[in-house]
């Protein structure tokens, strides 16, 4: 059997870039796309954005570690090199698959206070500098924590779908609350609506039902908003809520 004749090192380069490029592509279309396709709809702007970021930045690297395999190998065979540049780019994608939860990447945070009762926040409190933001709309996340939040995503951290309070209004004390909540039963227990503990700036939320998927939640956000006993309403992250007071209004 003749000896196949040595490679150029172009060769080795494209060959081995295609086989980086490659394994990219694997990992999109084993890993990603199925997330992107179920739950795109519930993943927040940051989350979209660090995204694309993550993968705009790991996937020249894993083409440059598939071309530097390919170019220090003496395998002559082009299928055989490109199996070997593959190789390593893969491990590296197989080991990102998945969701890990032990690290969370944070979404912007959010105020309990409404429009209509803003003005008796107290202007002292580190609450003053929460605000409510639609998650379908971009934080100030500057380039710097969108790499490494992107970096995360991309191995598997800060993929969990966020979950989301519908707030039909806040109050200063517990029994305004209380009364809102079940005005708001007694025109349909559908709502569910009940009081979340105190939060840290003193306010009750009055929340409806539980904590949903984003879709979910605007799409209940939508609904309400307008109804002759709910004026306004807005979405919190459940991470900001404490675990729910009651359903009891008696």
């Amino acid at each position: 059997m003749a000896k196949l004749p040595q490679l150029t090192t172009w060769e080795k380069v494209i060959i081995g870039a295609l086989g980086g490029l490659s394994a990219v592509c694997v990992k999109f279309l084993g890993q990603d796309y199925a997330l992107l396709i179920e739950q795109g709809a519930n993943l927040s702007a940051d989350q979209w954005f660090a995204f694309k970021v993550g993968y705009f930045i790991l996937t020249p690297i894993l083409i440059f570690l598939g071309a530097v395999l390919a170019w220090v190998s003496d395998e002559p065979s082009r299928i055989k090199l490109l199996a070997i540049a593959i190789a390593a780019p893969a491990m590296i994608t197989t080991w990102s698959g998945g969701i890990k939860t032990s690290e969370a990447v944070s979404v912007a945070g959010f105020s309990f206070i409404s429009s209509a009762h803003a003005s008796e926040q107290s202007k002292n409190t580190e609450d003053d500098e929460l605000t409510v933001v639609d998650p379908m709309k971009r934080t100030s996340m500057n380039w710097w924590n969108a790499g490494v939040s992107g970096i995360k995503m991309f191995f598997g951290y800060g993929k969990e779908i966020k979950s989301y309070y519908v707030v039909a209004g806040s109050f200063k004390d517990k029994s305004s609350a209380l009364k809102h909540a079940q005005a708001i039963n007694n025109r349909d227990s559908i709502y569910r609506a009940h009081v979340g503990s105190k939060a840290r700036n003193g306010f009750y939320p009055v929340l409806l039902g539980e904590a949903v998927t984003f879709s979910s939640a605007n799409t209940l956000k939508k609904t309400i908003v307008g109804q002759r006993v709910i004026h306004d309403a807005y979405l919190v992250s459940s991470e900001k809520i404490k675990p729910l007071l009651s359903f009891d209004f008696q």
